[in-house]
Order: structure tokens, then C-alpha cells, then sequence
């Protein structure tokens, strides 16, 4: 008999990286599959231009994308890919580690970003969280994003807002009920920004895995978030973590 397969194995059948360089380009189209088995065709592109035409016959369900590419930086690609296809992974792979790149990616949709100057072995073990819904964060790219946070006016680091100055009528807005959490929705909260999975989650509040993921979405939608990234966040601008 043989196995059930695992909600990725469809999702992540066949990937796209974007990446100008040929070294890299080969460097990561070999270690993908490595990290996950799942993946079975890994198709590349040097540019923008080329990746359109890649999606134009196919909706990916992973990508890893470099940020600056010869005919722009990726953040409209990102955005593309995540619409084309729902529950995408597209994480950024690049050398760029400042909040000029980072913040763009995620707001556009990015669910991880990595850092090409690690050694194999570590982008190997980032790329396998994505398998279990984790983001796919380097060390510093994570503390980059909760220092960033921390140092910011409660008012401009709503939920969403990577930082952008608030609009006019944000304290209003905060307090629409629609943005506020429930009690369970902030014990979820909490037990993603600790870094539980959804089953871990699940066992700890003694519901079921489905529920949580109801609960997830809806967090998702009343912060105004797309990611666990994003979410971790948020966590700890709340201090439910430490």
C-alpha cells in the first residue's frame, strides 16, 4: 500500500528559481531538491522577463526568487507569483540583508527570506521548515525584523505596515473591531510567535489541527498579515513572547 501523500507534494512538484547568476542559479536548482524531496522539476530564469514567460504556462507552488535581477528587483514578480497560485511559497534568495530589501519582499508576499553567503547545509535546513507552513527566515533576517519592530512607535508598527508611517486615521482604525483578537485567536497568536507548528498548536489548546487553521486565517485577516513571518511579529511587538 502505498503512502498518503503530504499537502506539499502537489504544491512543490515543480518549482522556480530566478536567479541572473549561473553559478547560484545551478547551486540552488541542486540543493532544492535536497531539501525537499517533493520538488521533482526545478525550471530556471535569469530575468524577470524570462520567469513571466515560465509562469505564463505554468502556476508555481515554489519559487525562490533573487531580489535584484537585470531588468528590475523582484518585489511585482513576487506579488504575481503568490496570486497565480494559492498557499505559494515563494521565498527571496539573495545577499541582501537590509530593511531596503526585506520589508519590500514581505509585504509583497514573500513567505521566507535566506541568504545566499550561508553555507548549504544551513539553507537546506530553512528551506525544509516551509514543508511544515514555517517561514523560511536566515538568523539575521529574523532579528532584523523583531529589532526593526521593537525600535519602532507602537502607532507606526501596526500590523501590515512594514514600518510605513500610518495614515491619518490609524488610531481609529486600531480600534475597529474587526482588528481585534479574540482570547483563542491570541493564544494562537502566541503559540506561532513561539514557533508551534499547527499540530503542536492544536494539541496544546486541545482542538483540532483544522480548527487552528481557521483561527490562523482569521488572525490573518484582522492584522492585516500574510505571513508567519509577519505574525511572529506581531507576537512579539504584543509581548506574547519573550
Amino acid at each position: 500500500m502505498s503512502s498518503a501523500h503530504t499537502p506539499t507534494e502537489a504544491l512543490f512538484a515543480r518549482a522556480l528559481i530566478v536567479e541572473d547568476l549561473d553559478e547560484p542559479r545551478q547551486w540552488l536548482a541542486e540543493l532544492l531538491p535536497r531539501a525537499l524531496p517533493e520538488v521533482r522539476q526545478v525550471d530556471t530564469a535569469a530575468s524577470l522577463a524570462h520567469a513571466r514567460e515560465r509562469m505564463a504556462d505554468f502556476a508555481y507552488g515554489l519559487a525562490l526568487v533573487d531580489w535584484g535581477l537585470p531588468d528590475g528587483n523582484s518585489e511585482e514578480l513576487i506579488s504575481e507569483l503568490v496570486a497565480a497560485r494559492p498557499g505559494a511559497a515563494v521565498i527571496v534568495a539573495t545577499i541582501h540583508d537590509n530593511d531596503t530589501h526585506v520589508f519590500p519582499a514581505l509585504r509583497a508576499g514573500a513567505t521566507g527570506y535566506i541568504l545566499k553567503s550561508q553555507p548549504s547545509t544551513v539553507v537546506v535546513s530553512q528551506l525544509q521548515r516551509i514543508r511544515l507552513g514555517e517561514p523560511a527566515l536566515s538568523p539575521s533576517i529574523a532579528l532584523r525584523l523583531l529589532q526593526h519592530f521593537r525600535d519602532l512607535p507602537d502607532a507606526a508598527a501596526r500590523p501590515g505596515s512594514m514600518g510605513r508611517p500610518p495614515p491619518a486615521d490609524a488610531a481609529a482604525d486600531a480600534d475597529e473591531p474587526q482588528r481585534q483578537l479574540t482570547e483563542r485567536e491570541v493564544d494562537v497568536l502566541r503559540l506561532i510567535g513561539k514557533g508551534y507548528k499547527v499540530p503542536e498548536a492544536a494539541g496544546l489548546l486541545g482542538i483540532s489541527a483544522h480548527t487552528v487553521t481557521s483561527y490562523v486565517r482569521d488572525i490573518y485577516r484582522k492584522l492585516d498579515i500574510s505571513s508567519r513571518a509577519e505574525a511572529a511579529v506581531e507576537a512579539a511587538r504584543r509581548g506574547l513572547v519573550s
